[in-house]
């Protein structure tokens, strides 16, 4: 059941009592900064470091010659844990790109390092290099597979369902190198007692950075400890633990004293993750009463020069719309660039950009209204996978979000709609992201304090802004029958019980249904217990209707008065607390039945001043199916925060790298713009709430990434439809008018 509850954790954060990473003050705790390298390509021929280490408040200066040996880390997402990069920091003297790790230096003071770190002498042998995807001399290659999901995909006759459509489309879409510029710069402080490290660190995934750690260092689980209770912003870019981590476990060790490291915000747009540039080719053919035979979809993007990401673009065109024939490709060049990484919505986010604003070209070459052609193609299975969807309400989505938006006042054409010299335009586009499910185990403690009875819930999982601490007090509270104060939620912590990355949309899904078990599993116990011991429940043994348990306190539905507090059941067991388990397994979008996905709509306004080029957003109206939702007001927030992320996609956002020396020109939140309130309009956003119990025993998917996408197609249709120059190169920007 849902409940509309303010966070949980709201006031610690706005009193600033919340401690994030670099918040957490030690004794004695030494101050390192990280060295960049000055050139994209190449090799480091000397670093002299001695007019560093003369410098007063100077322990430590840490380079690829004194580093020392760490131990093999995992390549892989599969193996629990994933560094950014298969190259160790500081591994050897070879430049894969301009701001790579070459030192460490490690001071008294912030400002003794800094200082410190600006001197050290650094000598290159440097190599030509290339941070351009228009390069077409640059080696490609074609990636079989992403995350265990085929890439290359050939289904029907393509070329002869292409070549018989009475209509047919070929447009290419850029979307840009992007960052997930969280406000919380990534921040480590580590420091080791005897042979164990502790360290806090700003993550989405404690037990991912564990078992990289523990690899690193090649140490038992049981002697690393990793904390993070509180991550200001992820959205991607803190699932992979990063070097800074390493290294402050590093010099902490060799100095038996804390280190704390931060990076600056050109280190982190420059040495963290980012979404690749994407380049997509789409051609679909269809009939004249707008039955789509055909799509193809053709993806460019680029990972770094020692490892492989690839970004899957075309992961919503293969099942998004009935399609008779349909084939994809990825091909990958690699750049001198940061190994790039997951961002929000990682291919749904661009891939939803080039084939909703392909939908929105079609429905103006058939004359057909864009939510209509989008509803003649609507798929009741998954045509990539061939499964149904387990539960689908993406109609409805359509028809509530056209009526909330007035969809039906829209002049169909463009350029008709005006107010003075302002040109209006109306926009939409399909949004849809996967169910997953990844895993968790989850404990919840019944037992009495000072204040009374009181349930604790406890599991490793991150809360990165998100509201995971609201909704796993709400889930408890609803399951128990105990007002939500009296639910304290402990996360964030590598010693609780185990806990998938806080990514993918799946936290919620993973570790409702498991503290609901856990839950279920106390409420047989106490009735156990009130079987063998309180007057009126003798011989009770089965949890079933006829029992209340509300306020407290269990009762026979047939006699309410009779009721019993749980804290006299624990008395009268003579232990001091119950405490039970829950777990869920991985689903990762699909199982052998079902297909899970989580779809919606978005509509959106724009105005535009032609003769200064100005576009403002200045209406969405979005409606999401995303199973049942159990925590209205975080949810809503979500939905937002994902929508002025597509906001930022569409108008502002990209990362640019200058092609002399390799480095992000406008590695500062003054030079890489993301949305501030003038840029977000009044947001209508609203949800049909069915749960899909085929998914989970709560009937929950994820709404942390769906928001984002198709966004930014919506806002680029809406120009079209207000201007008749239809962008199909992201950000919109005054100098591509």
């Amino acid at each position: 059941m849902a409940t509309t509850l303010n966070r949980v954790d709201g006031r610690l954060k706005v009193t600033g009592a919340a401690q994030y990473t670099a918040e957490f003050p030690f004794p004695s705790t030494a101050y390192g900064v990280l060295v960049g390298s000055s050139i994209s390509a190449g090799s480091i021929r000397s670093i002299d470091t001695s007019a560093a280490r003369e410098l007063p408040g100077v322990l430590l200066v840490l380079t690829h010659e004194n580093r020392g040996k760490l131990g093999k880390m995992p390549t892989t997402f599969a193996e629990g844990g994933l560094p950014p990069e298969i190259r160790p920091p500081l591994e050897d003297s070879t430049i894969f790109y301009a701001g790579q790790y070459v030192a460490l230096v490690v001071a008294e003071t912030l400002e003794q390092a800094r200082h410190a770190a600006a001197i050290l002498e650094i000598a290159y042998d440097p190599t030509p290099s290339c941070v351009s995807l228009d390069d077409i001399s640059l080696a490609t290659f074609l990636p079989e597979q992403a995350n265990g999901d085929p890439l290359q995909i050939s289904r029907g006759d393509f070329e002869t369902a292409y070549a018989s459509s009475a209509v047919r489309l070929a447009e290419t879409y850029i979307t840009p190198t992007e960052h997930p510029c969280a406000l919380e710069p990534h921040a480590s402080i580590a420091f080791w007692e005897g042979d164990s490290l502790t360290i806090h660190n700003a993550t989405q995934w404690v037990d991912g950075d564990l078992t990289v750690l523990t690899a690193a260092f090649q140490l038992p689980p049981e002697k690393v400890r990793v904390l993070c209770p509180f991550t200001g912003g992820m959205f991607g870019s803190k699932a992979a633990t990063p070097a800074n981590a390493v290294l402050a476990a590093l010099a902490a060790r060799k100095l038996r004293r804390p280190v704390k490291v931060v990076l600056s915000r050109p280190q982190v747009l420059t040495n963290v993750g980012h979404r690749t540039e994407t380049v997509q080719h789409l051609e679909i053919g269809a009939q004249q009463d707008g039955t789509i035979l055909a799509i193809r979809h053709d993806v460019r993007t680029h990972t770094s020069i020692g490892d492989e990401f690839v970004e899957p673009a075309a992961i919503t065109s293969r099942m998004l719309y009935q399609a008779g024939s349909y084939k994809s490709s990825h091909e990958v060049v690699r750049l001198n660039v940061m190994n790039p990484s997951w961002m929000r919505a990682p291919g749904e986010a661009p891939g939803q950009f080039a084939l909703e604003s392909a939908m929105d070209e079609l429905a103006y070459r058939l004359n057909i209204d864009p939510i209509e052609l989008r509803r003649i193609n609507h798929a009741s299975v998954n045509a990539h996978t061939g499964k149904p969807f387990s539960s689908k309400h993406l109609l409805e989505c359509y028809e509530r979000g056209a009526e909330r938006f007035r969809w039906a006042t829209r002049e169909p054409q463009p350029r008709s709609m005006r107010v003075g010299n302002t040109l209006i335009g109306y926009g939409t586009a399909t949004a849809t992201y996967p169910g997953y499910l990844m895993g968790a185990v989850v404990k919840v403690t019944l037992a009495t304090d000072s204040t009374g009875i009181r349930a604790t819930v406890s599991t490793a999982g991150s809360d990165a802004g998100t509201g995971m601490y609201t909704m796993l007090a709400i889930t408890a509270a609803n399951s128990l029958g105990l007002p939500v104060d009296k639910v304290t939620v402990q996360l964030g912590d590598s010693r609780l019980t185990p806990c998938a990355v806080a990514g993918g949309s799946n936290l919620t899904a993973s570790t409702a249904p498991a503290s609901n078990d856990a839950c279920l599993e106390i409420k047989r116990e106490l009735l156990k217990i009130a079987s063998h011991t309180a007057d009126g429940f003798t011989g009770a043994h089965t949890l079933g209707d006829e029992f209340l348990f509300a306020d407290g306190r269990l009762a026979h539905r047939s006699n309410p008065a009779g009721s019993i507090a749980y804290s006299d059941l624990l008395k009268l067991s003579g232990r001091p607390s119950i405490e039970a388990q829950g777990q869920t397994t991985p689903i990762f979008g699909q199982n052998d039945k079902y297909s899970f996905q989580s779809f919606g709509a978005h509509f959106v306004e724009v105005r535009v001043i032609e003769e200064i080029c100005r576009v403002s957003v200045s209406r969405i109206v979005s409606v999401f199916d995303c199973g049942g939702i159990l925590s209205p007001k975080t949810t809503r927030s979500q939905f937002i925060g994902g929508i002025v992320f597509g906001i930022g996609h569409a108008l502002l956002e990209e990362l640019t790298y200058d092609p002399q020396n390799g480095r992000p020109v406008n590695a500062d939140l003054a030079g890489y713009l993301v949305p501030v309130h003038a840029d977000v309009p009044e947001i209508d956003v609203s949800w049909i709430d069915e749960p899909d119990y085929n998914f989970n025993s709560v009937g929950c998917r994820g709404v942390g990434e769906i928001g984002i996408t198709g966004v930014a197609a919506a806002i680029a249709n809406a120009v079209f439809h207000a201007t008749g120059l239809r962008f199909r190169n992201l950000p919109i920007t005054p100098g591509k008018w």
